[in-house]
């Protein structure tokens, strides 16, 4: 008992001098947040007006407040919420200035603004850094990437491209579902749910089946049917967790690789199963002509882009250096270039098939996963 007696004393001696009323704490002064919401008329192509609402918290301790704009383009303002009018297509930097008159604080944010090019031509692309998907053009110009509206997820790592009816396909592994969109991101529904963690996906047009993976296997699911639990085993009994997939249409193969090790076949008829090579651990698997592509976990930030032909023989390697497991690899025919998301750098990267010319595509400032290429526009 004296124990507690001691503790308590001083408890009442502190509440007495410092006062204990749950209003009495100090409480630090608020302070000035700038920020600012936009939206773009004309469906975001040039020339395009955009609207600027100005959402700044401005406590009436720090007295009262100027506004200062910067469009990124030249031109500037000091309305709290301003017009302006891009006639250029481009990604335009915009900055908002705080100031505050007792308080004496100068704030400031910035967001990148994209303007579309109504005349661009090129090669669509798409990628998902877990909860929205992005798109650009591949041309001659600097990938500018815009969020596909409409679209989100709770934690996506694979897509893939249906190019005969035009829509996209985005496996969320956390919310165990697909989903399934236009390209523009309108008509977003479910496409399955249940679906136990799928990440890579390929669909085989001659059958009109789509193929995911599972925690433990591989399923497949019926494109024309609308029933969200619709789908049948295609391969099962794999512990290792099936990542990336791959079909080759021409020789009718699907190929898989598990993240704990081995990369599998299977004949589309549901012959032949065959494990290439036990010890490969990676996510992404593409076919592409004679050859599969795949990454290869080999130690903590060592992950490596590899090739091999389509029985596993004939390996090598396409890149190093990538710091986490990769999440979509991509092929544009047009240019013979594959692409891949470095996820520790969030650096899209691009290369020949045969490894040389790397370049880094585009820093997507966010994990870029599912990486899809469509078809020239």
């Amino acid at each position: 008992m004296k124990r507690l007696q001691i503790p308590i004393l001083i408890a009442l001696i502190f509440c007495v001098i410092y006062s204990c009323g749950e209003d009495d704490f100090p409480v630090p002064p608020a302070s000035t947040v700038p920020q600012f919401t936009y939206t773009i008329d004309n469906d975001e192509f040039a020339p395009a007006t955009v609207t600027f609402t100005n959402i700044s918290i401005v406590p009436e301790t720090v007295g009262t407040a100027s506004f200062s704009w910067n469009f990124g383009d030249g031109s500037s303002s000091t309305e709290a919420n301003p017009s302006h009018l891009y006639e250029e297509p481009g990604a335009y930097t915009v900055n908002l200035v705080v100031t505050t008159s007792v308080s004496l604080e100068i704030r400031q944010t910035t967001k990148t603004i994209v303007i579309k090019d109504p005349n661009a031509t090129g090669i669509p692309i798409y990628y998902t850094d877990g909860s929205q998907v992005y798109e650009s053009l591949i041309n001659t110009q600097a990938p500018i990437f815009t969020q596909v509206p409409n679209i989100a997820a709770q934690g996506s790592y694979g897509m893939v491209l249906d190019t005969v009816n035009m829509k996209l396909y985005i496996s969320d592994y956390t919310a165990d579902k697909i989903y399934r969109s236009d390209l523009d991101g309108s008509n977003f529904i479910e496409f399955r749910t249940g679906v136990d963690q799928p990440n890579g996906m390929a669909i085989d047009y001659q059958e009109n089946k789509i193929y995911w993976d599972t925690s433990n296997g591989i399923q497949r699911g019926d494109m024309n049917s609308t029933n969200l639990t619709q789908k049948e085993d295609f391969v099962i009994g794999q512990p290792n967790d099936p990542d990336g997939l791959d079909i080759d249409l021409v020789n009718r193969k699907l190929y898989w690789i598990n993240y704990n090790g081995g990369v599998w076949s299977k004949n589309l008829d549901g012959t032949g199963q065959v494990e290439l090579m036990p010890a490969v651990e990676g996510g992404s698997m593409k076919v592409i002509g004679n050859r599969i592509y795949y990454d290869e976990y080999i130690g903590s930030g060592d992950i490596r882009l590899k090739s091999a032909n389509l029985d596993g023989t004939g390996v090598s390697t396409i890149a190093v250096g990538i710091g986490r497991v990769v999440y979509g690899i991509a092929y544009d025919a047009q240019n013979q270039k594959i692409y891949w998301g470095d996820r520790l750098t969030d650096i899209m990267m691009r290369a020949n098939l045969d490894g040389t010319n790397p370049e880094a595509f585009y820093a997507a400032g966010g994990d870029p996963r599912g990486i899809v290429i469509g078809i020239q526009q």
